[in-house]
C-alpha cells in the first residue's frame, strides 16, 4: 500500500508529511524503508508528549485541554500544522491510546484518530484497535495508509 502512495505522490509531483503520536516514527519508517520516498516525503515529527504537540507542532494549550490529546480536533489540529511546517501538499496525523492507561476520562485504550489532509480537504476517522501495543502501532500506521489511499487515492 506504502508503494501505491509513493507512485501516486512521484507521478503527480507532490509531496507528504506526518505528524506521528501514538504510533512513534513507525508511519516514517515504513516510507523511508523504499528507495525515491526522499522525493516525495518531506518529513515527521513524532509529538509523543502534550509538551511536543503544543511547542513542536503548535498546538494551543487550551485546546490540549479542552478536547484532549486523543481527539478528532487534535488530530486535525495536528495534521494541519504538520502539513504547513513542512510545506507539503498532504499529510497524516495519528493520534491514539495504545494503553495501558489513556490520556483521561472519554478516552479509552485502543482509541485512535487518524486524520488526512490535502490542500483542500481533511478527513478525520475514529478507531478502536485493542491489542498488544506492537500490534497496535501496525494496525494504526496500516490504516492510516489505508485512509490516504481511500480518501485521497481512489477518489
Amino acid at each position: 500500500m506504502i508503494k501505491k502512495i509513493l507512485d501516486y505522490l512521484t507521478t503527480n509531483n507532490k509531496t507528504i508529511s506526518f505528524a506521528e503520536s501514538c504510533t512513534g516514527g513507525n508511519l516514517s519508517v515504513s516510507i523511508t524503508k523504499i528507495p525515491g520516498a526522499s522525493k516525495v516525503f518531506n518529513g515527521s515529527i513524532v509529538s509523543y508528549s502534550k509538551y511536543s504537540k503544543e511547542k513542536i507542532i503548535g498546538i494551543e494549550k487550551h485546546e490540549i485541554d479542552t478536547f484532549s490529546t486523543v481527539s478528532k480536533e487534535i488530530a486535525i489540529k495536528m495534521a494541519k500544522k504538520v502539513k504547513e511546517k513542512f510545506n507539503s501538499d498532504y499529510s497524516i496525523a495519528v493520534t491514539g491510546n495504545a494503553g495501558p492507561g489513556t490520556d483521561g476520562p472519554g478516552s479509552f485504550v485502543g482509541d485512535c484518530f487518524i486524520a488526512v489532509s490535502s490542500k483542500s480537504e481533511i478527513f478525520c476517522e475514529k478507531y478502536n484497535f485493542v491489542s498488544s501495543r506492537e500490534d497496535f502501532i501496525k494496525i494504526v500506521t496500516d490504516n492510516s495508509f489505508k485512509l490516504f489511499v481511500d480518501k485521497i487515492i481512489n477518489q
